[in-house]
């Protein structure tokens, strides 16, 4: 069973906040809303009464997500946000264009192959934001380290891995839809496997579940029926995994039956 849930919303505009709060109710959650700024955040905290927290972004143009690839001035961007318990979302920059799964599978390839040029001074502004080198204090608050399920040598070299600290959490990005469809029985295959073993490693680990509609890229594979999102609800369980988050409330609410996705996560806690 799950203690703790959270919600990413990526597309906060798109949300019917009124819509959502009828929808949780009952429902002890958390969600990230993606945001470019500090008083963009607290904007919209000011719509809702759902507890609600930054997911800080960048331009499409300056690379969308954190990494070592990202410059340092884009980097210092994290650093207004200090004393709030955040998301921050390491992957390599967004590619410019458009781009599809198997374009997407080739970026990746390449990115392994190049070092981030500022892996040293994400992880130094990072750890000066969050955990136990910002000097925040807050009380059984975990900032959110957002990574992908891959090997630790591939992630390091891009700069979109660090090691968790006092006061922070690693989600990993379990999506068994991305790749589409016909990929997802073998990517469940690989996460079954990644899931008892980052377990057993941190049990205060979290898995992001989905996904249930497009991301940024428009082009991601996305659930065909809630019955798909439970098989992923029952293999986190199945882990030993008592922390997930659910890409999106956003997509959710899009859902023809929004009401019975809300359900599917309600049957695990």
């Amino acid at each position: 069973m799950f203690k703790q849930v959270v919600f990413w919303c990526e597309f906060p505009k798109e949300v019917d906040w009124k819509k959502a709060e009828r929808l949780l109710k009952g429902l002890k959650c958390e969600i990230y809303v993606a945001v470019f700024s500090v008083g963009e955040y607290n904007s919209w905290k000011r719509k809702t009464k759902l507890n609600i927290y930054p997911w800080p972004l960048l331009d499409k143009e300056k690379g969308y997500w954190f990494s070592g690839f990202t410059s340092k001035e884009d980097i210092d961007t994290l650093k207004p946000y200090k004393g709030l318990k955040i998301k921050i979302d390491l992957e390599p920059p967004l590619p410019k264009g458009n781009w599809g799964n198997i374009k997407i599978i080739g970026y990746a390839i390449k990115k392994a192959f190049q070092k981030g040029e500022n892996n040293e001074y994400l992880e130094k502004v990072v750890y000066s934001v969050v955990g136990k080198d910002s000097g925040v204090v807050m009380k059984n608050v975990s900032f959110l380290i957002n990574e992908f399920p891959f090997a630790k040598w591939y992630l390091k070299k891009q700069g979109t891995h660090l090691e968790v600290r006092k006061g922070m959490q690693k989600n990993y990005m379990c999506y068994t839809t991305f790749a589409g469809g016909f990929f997802r029985p073998f990517v469940r295959m690989y996460l079954k496997w990644f899931m008892k073993r980052a377990v057993k490693e941190d049990k205060n680990i979290s898995f992001s579940l989905g996904l249930i509609g497009h991301g940024i890229l428009n082009t991601e594979g996305e659930y065909k029926n809630v019955n798909e999102f439970k098989q992923d609800l029952n293999m986190a369980a199945n882990a030993g995994c008592e922390n997930i988050a659910v890409y999106s409330i956003d997509s959710i609410l899009k859902r023809e039956n929004p009401g019975e996705w809300i359900r599917a996560v309600g049957g695990f806690i």
